[in-house]
């Protein structure tokens, strides 16, 4: 292993230890778990003290911190109940008169979620655009949320610290729920390995319309594995796509001009998404595959420095990407705020071409105060003219580094923009050296695009909050990037589960 999850460093209160990621390997015998069902992940995850109710939601339990090795035999269906069965909308959907805390307050769900009622409440066409009503207080869209947090509850499991979770031979696969490590800000994770596991469908059954973003979106809130709040954590040979539930199956359902590609049902989130505060972090030797929004890194643009902040930083988000291989991904690969990241020696495949189920739209892109060293990757980007911009790209928030810095140094009602922490330091910073795009060399630093400034030395040394950049990736860990010549073969066949 190298990359982040390699350095020995501590994260403010989020490490429990100050070593690099080695997971569970300190496991017992009595900790070293084989599970085959939802049930038995579960008493593994929780040492064998989960309640599990009938309906597969969690009565009780406490997480087991302590050193574990859990081996994952054939597929893991998360949505199922107890006993194994898979579970339906209909299972999850609220009576009329169920209790409900939405929007701060306890609400009543007045109505029955119906997926055709609440796409008619919400046309921008028709109902809503004539009457947008307050969706707070929205009878459906209570009942909508209410049915969604009834199967969160089931499908989304939480990861602890000191755990090891492989794939048992090459078929081991966890389906149709979503994998959370450090859940919460209360109880932050640290050192977890995942290794060997295809990870398919995070399906959110109820996802949410909204007319306000970027002129609509049905938004979905599950990732098949999700990282925050949590440090040390090593990600290597999974396997993560849509599986057969491809997005296609579920186009548009407004009329124009609300028919846009990007206006699909959208059922699915992430396929691996590190945000809130998540530190230390290497993704290798993964295959991400048939999917929209892949690898979120940094989830707001809102600051805050305290580790029970869902808000990013900084200070935070270190993440390094190498020899991971994706295929048919539409965008985020990765897409970057706040974090000093670094991306070598991955290679990419993808088409521009509009009739494909997932077209290529974006590259590496750089957010608010995203920090990217991109090195020796190579692209093949089929069905269109692929250029540096197709490859990589600053966002225009990458242009608020003042109001990173003046929130960071918020101490009251009032910003203080002459505190600690520079501009500089809330800055987005980018390099490029070694890249290839359809057998070409490409100069990554010719994009300017989103008030990015390039530098060879793109993130700050230990300690430095202020000044200019001074740091590259071999000021942290040691790495020798591969020549491009054969990435394409060496990547393409040795990522991915089943061949860990």
């Amino acid at each position: 292993m190298t990359g982040w999850a390699a350095v020995n460093a501590a994260w403010y209160s989020n490490s429990s230890t100050s070593s690099a990621t080695t997971g569970g390997n300190a496991a017992t015998s009595a900790k070293t778990y084989t599970v085959t069902s939802r049930t038995e992940l579960i008493q593994a995850l929780y040492g064998n003290s989960a309640t599990i109710n009938a309906n597969g939601t969690i009565a009780s339990g406490t997480l087991d911190s302590s050193a574990k090795i859990i081996y994952i035999s054939g597929t893991i269906d998360l949505n199922t109940n107890k006993a194994g069965t898979s579970l339906t909308e209909s299972d999850y959907i609220c009576a009329v008169g169920t209790s409900y805390a939405y929007s701060s307050s306890v609400t009543s769900v007045t109505a029955l979620y119906s997926f055709d009622a609440y796409k008619t409440q919400y046309d921008p066409n028709g109902a809503w655009k004539t009457n947008p009503v307050d969706k707070s207080g929205d009878p459906l869209e209570v009942a909508r949320a209410c049915a969604a947090a009834n199967q969160k509850k089931v499908v989304y499991i939480s990861i602890p610290s000191n755990t090891s979770l492989i794939g048992k031979g090459a078929s081991a696969k966890i389906i149709n729920g979503s994998l959370v490590i450090g859940a919460s800000s209360s109880a932050p994770v640290d050192n977890v390995v995942v290794r060997n596991i295809s990870f398919e469908n995070a399906f959110d059954m109820f996802p949410q319309w909204d007319p306000t973003d970027s002129g609509g979106r049905w938004n979905s809130a599950y990732d098949n594995v999700s990282v925050m709040y949590a440090t040390h954590v090593w990600i290597d040979h999974n396997t993560f796509s849509d599986g057969s539930n491809t997005d296609d199956l579920y186009p548009p359902v407004f009329a124009a001009p609300y028919n846009e590609k990007a206006m699909k049902v959208q059922h699915h989130d992430g396929l691996l998404d590190i945000t809130k505060n998540a530190n230390y972090v290497t993704v290798s030797w993964n295959h991400f595959h048939d999917h929209d929004k892949t690898n979120l890194i940094g989830g707001t643009d809102t600051v805050n420095t305290t580790t029970a902040s869902s808000a990013e930083n900084p200070n935070a988000l270190k993440i390094t990407f190498h020899h991971n291989y994706w295929k048919n991904i539409e965008q985020r690969q990765p897409r970057v705020r706040y974090g000093m990241v670094h991306v070598y020696n991955n290679y990419y495949e993808g088409k521009l071409d509009s009739s494909a189920t997932y077209t290529w739209t974006a590259g590496m892109v750089a957010g608010q105060g995203g920090k990217l060293y991109m090195e020796n990757n190579v692209f093949a980007i089929s069905g269109g003219t692929a250029s540096e911009s197709t490859v990589y790209s600053g966002s225009s928030d990458s242009t608020k580094a003042d109001t990173c810095r003046d929130t960071m140094n918020k101490t009251t009602s009032t910003y203080t923009p002459s505190g600690t922490y520079a501009s500089t330091y809330c800055s987005a910073y980018a390099y490029g050296t070694g890249n290839v795009l359809n057998g070409s060399a490409i100069d990554l630093s010719g994009v300017t695009a989103g008030g990015v400034t390039w530098t060879s030395t793109p993130w700050f040394a230990s300690g430095l909050i202020s000044g200019t950049p001074t740091a590259t990736p071999s000021s942290y860990y040691n790495y020798t990037p591969d020549s491009t010549a054969s990435l394409a073969t060496s990547v393409a066949n040795g990522a991915g589960a089943g061949k860990f």
